[in-house]
């Protein structure tokens, strides 16, 4: 999720029970009878109160239960005020760039696995344009699972 035209701050969320600093991407299921585009809306809005203003398809990735499939989104916000509705968030904030390598460097943001869609989506957002880039700061930080 991009907050800005330029896109320099993106949200991250925390899930209860991760005691890691693991914080990721917004996810969900799709409901029968809405589109994957329709369902990254609804999740986003459901929990965080944001409201989606463009989605862009970014890749897909094989989700280990039969039948299943993760697709990758990235997103612009209409708003920047977040709102933990559905409690299924402990914590949701809007980072740039060099927020998350300070937090990185810090053990509070522990970014998820890279062979994850969400840390390629993250990723993807963090290097473009950048003079540095996630997997740098990841590597230099030692983080764990990288």
């Amino acid at each position: 999720m991009q907050r800005d035209a330029v896109r320099r701050n993106t949200l991250s969320a925390y899930r209860p029970g991760d005691h890691r600093a693991g914080y990721s991407t917004i996810a969900g299921f799709v409901e029968p009878g809405e589109s994957a585009e329709q369902a990254v809306v609804r999740e986003v809005a459901e929990e965080t109160g944001i409201e989606v203003t463009a989605v862009r398809y970014h890749s897909s990735q094989p989700w280990p239960f039969p039948g299943s499939l993760m697709l990758g989104y990235h997103a612009d916000a209409g708003s920047d005020d977040i709102s933990l509705n559905d409690r299924e968030l402990d914590d949701a904030l809007w980072l740039d760039r060099e927020e998350i390598a300070a937090r990185i460097d810090q053990g509070l943001f522990v970014p998820p696995p890279s062979l994850s869609i969400s840390f390629r989506l993250i990723e993807d957002w963090f290097d473009r344009d950048a003079s540095f880039t996630l997997r740098q700061v990841c590597q230099n930080n030692g983080v764990a699972e990288f």
